[in-house]
């Protein structure tokens, strides 16, 4: 999906990679592409909670419970590319 990027212009595409549960852990993968002047690495769990997250998990709210937060940057054929893995306690879990 197109997406406005962190700083508030210019667009990016974002993809939910792969969401997994287990033992009331949410692990959640979002790959981040495109080519923008202020990049596309963001490390500020609040930001990346409002800019990523809530996007592909709407039960998530609090970046306070983010555990941890891995960001593999790369690129493919001149584009910067972010993957995201965020881990998470599950909200509401079922």
């Amino acid at each position: 999906m197109k997406i406005k990027h962190w700083q508030g212009y210019g667009t990016v595409n974002a993809t939910k990679v792969r969401k997994t549960i287990s033992n009331g852990i949410t692990t959640l993968i979002v790959r981040v592409k495109g080519n923008h002047e202020c990049g596309i690495r963001r490390d500020d769990k609040y930001d990346l909670t409002n800019w990523l997250i809530k996007r592909f998990d709407r039960e998530f709210s609090d970046s306070r419970d983010i555990r941890s937060l891995h960001i593999q940057e790369s690129e493919e054929n001149g584009v910067d590319v972010c993957d995201y893995t965020f881990t998470y306690p599950t909200p509401n879990p079922k």
